[in-house]
């Protein structure tokens, strides 16, 4: 509801077939269960969960409805990669560059408890002002879903921040002091470097973070 005019058809109390009005509602609001827990298919130590369209790669892709057999007596991270939307989990914590969905508390048996980390609007512009250490920094996911990215500190030599390789464009900053560039690179292949004071827009092609202006 957007207001306190109803956009959609609310349930009546005296109606019949009130069960189509809501399956025809839940039917239009689907997209947002993408990745949702599925009560049908949880039982145990199993975690159900409930697929929809995703964009990999530009093109629009079904992820179904699925299962994970999760790990017991400890805290499991479910999480999904943008390149791929599978779903996946780990009990380390959640990935760089990958879309956090819950975490569960397992017991010997079943879930003791699960906290959703889904994001209804997951691709919105913020900006990251970081203060960084005299070192190389990989930014957490948390943070690279900034697309703006600003870091100050005072820095003695270059240094890297280093993120993940998933299609992704940022614009960057590096406002720190001693004169030292920061290059931005993946964990693997070639990055750039955006000189002291200078700012660029860059992103990642899956293999490098390639440069798209020259710094300014």
């Amino acid at each position: 509801m957007s207001n306190s005019t109803p956009t959609f058809d609310p349930l009546v109390q005296s109606q019949s077939g009130k069960e189509i009005t809501a399956n025809a509602m839940f039917d239009a609001l689907s997209p947002a269960s993408l990745y949702g827990r599925r009560q049908s298919t949880c039982s145990g130590l199993t975690w159900g969960y409930y697929g929809g369209n995703v964009l990999v790669n530009g093109v629009l892709t079904q992820v179904a409805n699925g299962t994970l057999t999760l790990t017991a007596s400890t805290t499991c991270y479910i999480e999904a990669p943008p390149t791929t939307g599978a779903v996946s989990f780990n009990t380390a914590g959640f990935s760089a560059g990958r879309i956090p969905l819950y975490t569960v508390v397992t017991g010997a048996s079943t879930v003791s408890s699960y906290t959703d980390h889904r994001l209804a609007v997951p691709d919105v512009t913020g900006r990251l002002a970081k203060a960084m250490s005299d070192a190389n920094t990989t930014l957490t996911f948390a943070e690279i879903r900034n697309q703006i990215l600003e870091f100050t500190g005072t820095l003695t030599a270059a240094r890297n921040i280093v993120l993940p390789l998933v299609p992704r464009q940022w614009t960057v900053f590096n406002s720190t002091t001693g004169g030292f560039g920061l290059q931005f690179i993946g964990a693997s292949g070639t990055g750039i470097t955006v000189a002291a004071g200078k700012r660029a827009i860059l992103y990642a092609d899956g293999t490098n973070i390639v440069r798209v202006t020259a710094d300014a």
